[in-house]
């Protein structure tokens, strides 16, 4: 299942001094927004939107617009990837009295009812605004969805913000955990929890939460790995797919992996990659829900020999990128003894 997460940051916003465009294909309509250059949710937007996470169009994002409930949901449900099959289609109004079973956001919204991350029952008004407090309950639900028996009831005691005593009771538990994780700072020590959402704040805080469930809930665990032998050293690197659903990357020539071999002040004595030819055409790997992909290659003869005494450490790297999990492109390092 993919994780992903995001956040808000309660702060004022940044003067627009310049245009700015971000593009993304989405469902054959490319979206581009001219009204972020320089604000503080641009680097936010921009994530989600590399990968696919976008519920609004046209050429204005409107960061201080208020967000509706709709549209939050549509946010939150494509961030975290939540794919639900059911035995019957459900029926929206067996949730809610005044939602469309043809509106946009229906089957994401069924979605996140039937995680938990939303209650159901009664009126759930789409087109409303939604409060801070109420955001991050749903927020730190859809955290806890994602964490599944990962997930720790963390006790924390306020103070949070100056304004700690207008958080709802049965709020209080969800912001202080989203303080504590850093999906929200406030603005001048306050949270202002009856204030409206809007659109720059949901997506700033949105993309935390997907940064902060890939670092502790990752969907894909990369593994570097080194067999020493006398006359040679076996390289690995596996890639274990940890989610209940199979996720793809890309590769932007023919070569999927690189091996490094670094001294002990990181000067690198030899790179796999480096006597090698590929082919520029895109490639595309896929992983199968629980199961694993291993690239491995080895290095002997008189190339071993003339480094063997000198490897400190080996780097492994993944070549590719994807929208349902994210390869460091530094690298992954084990020390070798």
């Amino acid at each position: 299942m993919k994780r992903t997460v995001s956040a808000l940051i309660l702060t004022g916003a940044v003067a627009l001094s310049s245009t700015f465009t971000f593009a993304q294909s989405t469902d054959n309509k490319e979206i581009k927004f001219n009204d972020i250059s320089g604000h503080w949710c641009n680097s936010a937007v921009q994530m989600l939107m590399e990968k696919n996470v976008m519920p609004f169009t046209g050429e204005k994002f409107s960061p201080a617009k208020a967000i509706t409930k709709g549209e939050f949901v549509s946010l939150l449900h494509d961030a975290l990837g939540i794919q639900i099959e059911y035995f019957a289609a459900p029926q929206i109004k067996d949730y809610f009295d005044d939602v469309d079973q043809n509106a946009s956001y229906s089957s994401d919204l069924i979605d996140l009812v039937t995680a938990n991350i939303i209650e159901k029952g009664g009126k759930f008004n789409p087109g409303s605004s939604i409060s801070r407090e109420k955001m991050i309950h749903y927020v730190m639900n859809a955290y806890k969805y994602q964490m599944g028996d990962k997930y720790a009831l963390i006790n924390i005691k306020p103070p949070f913000f100056s304004d700690d005593s207008e958080v709802a009771p049965e709020f209080g538990g969800d912001v202080g955990r989203a303080a504590h994780y850093k999906l929200i700072s406030g603005s001048k020590g306050m949270f202002h929890p009856k204030a409206n959402t809007t659109r720059g704040e949901a997506a700033v805080v949105v993309s935390k939460l997907v940064s902060l469930i890939e670092k502790q809930n990752p969907v894909v665990t990369v593994t570097p790995e080194a067999e020493i032998k006398d006359d040679s050293i076996v390289m690995k690197v596996t890639l274990k797919n940890n989610s209940k659903k199979a996720v793809s990357f890309n590769h932007s020539s023919g070569q999927k992996y690189d091996f490094k071999f670094l001294d002990s002040n990181k000067k690198v004595l030899y790179t796999w990659s480096a006597d090698k030819f590929f082919t520029m055409a895109l490639m595309y790997s896929k992983i199968e829900a629980g199961e694993s992909v291993v690239y491995t290659e080895t290095l002997s003869g008189d190339q071993y020999k003339a480094i063997k005494d000198k490897i400190a450490s080996m780097k492994a790297y993944v070549i590719g990128n994807s929208n349902e999990f994210t390869l460091d492109t530094q690298g992954y390092e084990i020390v070798l003894k």
